[in-house]
C-alpha cells in the first residue's frame, strides 16, 4: 500500500490495525509503507543542518575517532548506544532530541532510574560538554561514555 499524500498514521492507529488484522502478513501488506524508518545517517545529516554544524564538527565535539565518525555519518557503521550519546553532546541536543536520536538508532532510551543515565540526562539538560559529562561519570565511579575505565583519584 502506498502512502496517501498528506496523510500520516499515528502509532496508536498502527497498533490498533496490528491487532485488528487477521494475521501479521495481512497487517504488513496493508501498512508496510507507514512503518519505514529513515536511515540513521540521513537523520544525523538533518540534525547537523538543523543545528548548523558539519559532520566534522560533531565528530570532534563528540570525541569520536575521525574515520569511525565519518563511517557513522555515511551509514557504513552502526553506532553503539554510548557513541550515539556522544553524538548527542556533539550536536548539543536536548534530552528530548537525544531520546529521539537513540530511538532512530534503535537503542534504548535514557532512563532516569539508572544512575549513569540520570547523570547523562542532567548533563544534556544543563547543556554540558562531553568532557563535563565524562568528569561527572568519573566522579561517580561510573563507566565513561567512550567505554574507558574511570580514573582512580
Amino acid at each position: 500500500m502506498a502512502k496517501p499524500p498528506g496523510q500520516a498514521q499515528t502509532t496508536h492507529t498502527l497498533q490498533r490495525r496490528l491487532f485488528e488484522a487477521p494475521d501479521f502478513d495481512a497487517f504488513l501488506q496493508d501498512n508496510a509503507a507507514w512503518m519505514t524508518t529513515p536511515r540513521l545517517c540521513y537523520y544525523l545529516a538533518g540534525l547537523c543542518r538543523e543545528k548548523g554544524r558539519t559532520a566534522g564538527e560533531v565528530i570532534r565535539l563528540a570525541g569520536l575517532d575521525r574515520t569511525y565518525g565519518y563511517q557513522l555519518f555515511n551509514g557504513t557503521r552502526k553506532p553503539s548506544r554510548d557513541k550515539l550519546i556522544q553524538i548527542c553532546f556533539g550536536l548539543e541536543l536536548s534530552v528530548v532530541e537525544a531520546q529521539a536520536l537513540l530511538k532512530m538508532g534503535e537503542k534504548s532510551p535514557l532512563y532516569p532510574k539508572i544512575l549513569r543515565d540520570a547523570a547523562i540526562m542532567r548533563c544534556l539538560h544543563d547543556e554540558k560538554t562531553l568532557l563535563q559529562v565524562q568528569e561527572l561519570l568519573d566522579r561517580l565511579g561510573l563507566t565513561l561514555l567512550d567505554g574507558g575505565e574511570r580514573h582512580e583519584g
